[in-house]
């Protein structure tokens, strides 16, 4: 009679295990899209984050710099008007991020004399980097500026 009753609970406790391979399978297929989801989101947020602050500490630079009137010269040592330079300031500090860079703007357009407030910006394109988010999220645009007063320099 041991034998019979013991036979039973095997083959009940082997199907059983089988089942829960398959169970396991099941909840990590539901599970693994939504953690995928998460870790990205977080990326992607990290990344937008990351490039929101440079691209403020770029035009915050770029007006440090054009409020001293200062100008720098290119390549062959020709000097290059105010608004030249600090275009070049600010797209030399955002060089390595993945944005595309709509417009930079100088108000005035040349800088401005002493005491003159001076103001500097940039718009630029976001582009998510997640494989397929784009459907979800267009790409989004946005405008970074500051103002400051020029330096009493002298001209």
């Amino acid at each position: 009679m041991t034998l019979f009753s013991s036979s039973p609970l095997r083959t009940r406790s082997g199907a059983r295990s089988r089942f829960s391979r398959g169970q396991s399978l099941v909840e990590m297929a539901l599970v693994l899209p939504v953690l995928f989801t998460l870790f990205f989101g977080i990326f992607e947020f990290g990344r937008h984050f990351y490039t929101r602050l440079t691209v403020r500490q770029a035009v915050g630079q770029a007006t440090r710099f054009a409020v001293t009137g200062r100008a720098s010269t290119d390549s062959n040592g020709d000097p290059l008007s105010r608004a030249e330079t600090v275009r070049l300031r600010m797209e030399d500090s955002m060089s390595h991020l993945n944005i595309v860079v709509d417009s930079i703007f100088l108000d005035p357009p040349d800088g401005g004399g002493p005491e003159e407030v001076v103001q500097v910006g940039v718009t630029y394109r976001y582009q998510f980097s997640m494989p397929g988010m784009h459907r979800f999220f267009p790409e989004m645009t946005f405008t970074v500026k500051t103002a400051m007063r020029n330096e009493p320099y002298f001209e």
